[in-house]
């Protein structure tokens, strides 16, 4: 799997990389709590700021896809209302996830505008209305803990978005998947699952990783 790291120059490139381990679990749950610390030490005022950078970078990369699914921020998630409010001006239809009452379901997909209730996560989601799947997106902004050069994302551990997204990735279907981060959260290289789903590029305040393919190597 590679991914070309486009900066001002637009020039680098890195190839990344899988790793496999029965301590992966543990590394991750360590790598979560510190780069939340790294995250939350930014201030309200910083993350404010660095998301609206983030999502001006970011509107280059959605491009003409139609469909868009993007996400409600919880606590120091960068947030991407800025570029959400863009986009529905510009025409694009915007949908969030709505979480399944059982732990192992996939995401559905309800229009951004509906009212909110607070989910059992402690996240706002809208109340439950017309929802469609994944497949049915052109691309899914997803937040995430942390991330590296590979395209490797670091969620929150309930294995959602990887549980809604693998099969579609493995056929090469839709939706793109575009990781928003800030920068304090790359992290050099992340340990990976089997059933981690890669993202298509990873977008931060400071520059764009894009993906020209992303290569699945678990089978389910």
């Amino acid at each position: 799997m590679n991914l070309r790291f486009e900066a001002k120059d637009g020039t680098a490139q890195v190839e990344g990389a899988s790793i496999f381990s029965p301590e992966v679990s543990d590394e991750k749950r360590r790598l979560r709590a510190t780069l939340r610390q790294r995250r939350q030490r930014l201030g309200a005022g910083a993350r404010r700021r660095l998301s609206v950078r983030a999502c001006a970078r970011a509107r280059a990369v959605v491009g003409r896809a139609r469909r868009i699914g993007a996400y409600l921020p919880h606590g120091a998630e960068l947030d991407p209302t800025w570029l959400m409010r863009r986009l529905e001006r510009a025409g694009h239809v915007v949908y969030v996830p709505l979480v399944g009452r059982r732990a192992d379901q996939v995401l559905r997909f309800t229009p951004w505008r509906a009212p909110f209730l607070v989910n059992r996560y402690g996240i706002r989601e809208p109340r439950r209305r017309h929802t469609i799947k994944a497949s049915q997106l052109d691309l899914v902004i997803v937040p995430l803990v942390g991330f590296d050069e590979s395209g490797t994302r670091l969620g929150q551990g309930g294995g959602h978005y990887d549980r809604t997204l693998a099969h579609l990735g493995r056929a090469g279907l839709r939706p793109q998947r575009i990781g928003l981060a800030f920068a304090c959260q790359q992290v050099p290289m992340l340990p990976r699952d089997r059933h981690d789903v890669p993202l298509t590029a990873v977008v931060t305040e400071q520059r764009v990783f894009r993906g020209l393919r992303t290569t699945y190597t678990h089978s389910h």
